[in-house]
């Protein structure tokens, strides 16, 4: 026998149990138990930092799909994919990629109600609803952020009869009974088929009650193998047997499973020690180390708790938790986080991008007041320790779009001056200053 058949779990187990059971037997009694084994379970709680950046709506992103029931009376085809469908039969159901809040149809003859989490829609037509040629229906959805989409729905057949479509589906199940009721000497009727059927389960149920007493021998006699010592050696001897069989001849596939997973595991954790060893040096480098922030800007950031390249991530990507007086984070109530800002998706939604601008509504306002840093500065600030964290401690990827949104604002506002000035709709009225406060985000 090779080491391999020696290390093998399933071998060890077996001599294990064989042993165990030949000193019950030389002992002279054999004793069943059942242990109660708990599941246990481990709950794991993701801490998902929020990245909330500028997305498109719900109604933008939803996708539609038809759902198949499989039936003659009931067919969805997609005219235009997300917006037009064609259906025929009472009712029409749709899977939503984004939960709706209310659904409804704006025609007479036609009713849309959402079903579970919002992500089915269900539209029900009267019988007259399709008319003799078929009618056009607009499905409108209107999702959480306040968005709305509408879909064509083109019925036809609306006053098919479910039941009527199901009973022609069993049509076949009918014909067979009655052939097979004439077939036996009964009458092809429903009478017929009916006292052939009772009269064929008559027959199951007496054929049954014939064998009961050879199956309760049957239990006993394995109650008595149980009972028996040389019954449990020959059954764990063929067990072992076959265990030795299918691990000369099929081990090597959980071997190799099991070596797969190792490594697998290995370089996940590998990959995760690297990112905190990155991390924690991120966390150790001072902006003023940085050679395009220097001492003195890194003074007026210091004021904003944003001392590393790490904590510039965390602002600049991932924004701010908004706290309260006592330093608690504050949620919604939904229970979702509430953010002061949102890092730079806040600057690049200011329009027109101007110093004035940056200065009374983001959170840079601080930082850009006369005397302190120019708007393009504290914007090349963070442009510096992006690009930083995304040479030196591989976090492009965490990074990488904020810095270039960054760079696109400090190429549009190096052409302030021409514009600044200039008198538009989005700057004739100007918004109140906001203040910004909180902690940062965090999370991977």
């Amino acid at each position: 026998m090779t080491d391999t058949h020696r290390q093998s779990p399933w071998f060890r187990l077996l001599i294990i149990a064989l042993v165990a059971l030949l000193t019950v037997g030389a002992a002279g009694a054999i004793g069943l138990a059942a242990a109660d084994t708990g599941p246990s379970a481990q709950t794991i709680t993701l801490n998902e930092s929020a990245n909330d950046s500028e997305t498109p709506s719900q109604a933008e992103r939803v996708r539609i799909t038809p759902e198949d029931y499989d039936e003659d009376y009931l067919e969805i085809s997609t005219e235009q994919s997300d917006k037009a469908f064609n259906t025929s039969g009472p009712f029409a159901t749709f899977s939503l990629s984004q939960p709706v809040e209310s659904a409804r149809v704006g025609q007479p003859n036609a009713d849309a109600r959402v079903m579970g989490d919002g992500s089915v829609v269900r539209v029900e037509y009267a019988d007259d609803a399709a008319g003799s040629e078929g009618s056009l229906y607009d499905l409108e959805l209107f999702f959480a952020d306040g968005s709305s989409y509408t879909v064509d729905l083109y019925a036809t057949n609306t006053d098919v009869s479910v039941e009527a479509a199901e009973y022609t589906e069993y049509s076949g199940v009918i014909d067979y009974l009655k052939d097979q009721a004439g077939d036996n000497g009964y009458e092809e009727t429903p009478d017929g088929a009916q006292d052939y059927i009772e009269d064929t389960e008559d027959r199951a149920d007496l054929f049954d009650h014939l064998f009961s007493e050879q199956v309760q021998m049957f239990i006993t006699m394995r109650i008595m193998d149980a009972q028996n010592f040389v019954s449990w050696v020959v059954a764990i001897g063929l067990i072992a047997g076959l265990a030795i069989y299918f691990q000369r001849k099929h081990g090597w596939i959980l071997e190799l499973q099991q070596l797969a997973e190792s490594r697998a595991e290995l370089m996940r954790e590998a990959i995760r020690q690297d990112y905190e060893e990155f991390r924690n040096a991120a966390a150790k480098h001072p902006l003023e180390d940085v050679t395009e922030i220097g001492t003195n800007a890194a003074r007026y950031w210091r004021e904003q708790d944003v001392e590393t390249v790490d904590d510039m991530i965390e602002v600049a990507c991932k924004g701010i938790v908004k706290t309260d007086q006592y330093g608690n984070i504050v949620y919604d109530d939904d229970g979702q986080v509430v953010f002061a800002h949102h890092g730079v998706d806040d600057l690049a939604a200011v329009d027109p991008l101007t110093t004035e601008q940056l200065r009374e509504q983001t959170w840079l306002g601080p930082l850009i007041y006369e005397g302190r840093l120019a708007a393009t500065t504290a914007l090349s600030n963070i442009e510096a320790a992006l690009l930083v964290a995304e040479k030196d401690y591989n976090r492009g990827n965490e990074v990488r779009d904020a810095r270039r949104t960054v760079s696109e604002l400090v190429a549009r506002l190096s052409g302030e001056r021409d514009y600044e000035h200039a008198e538009t709709s989005s700057n004739a009225a100007r918004g109140t200053t906001h203040h910004y406060g909180g902690s940062a985000a965090g999370g991977d």
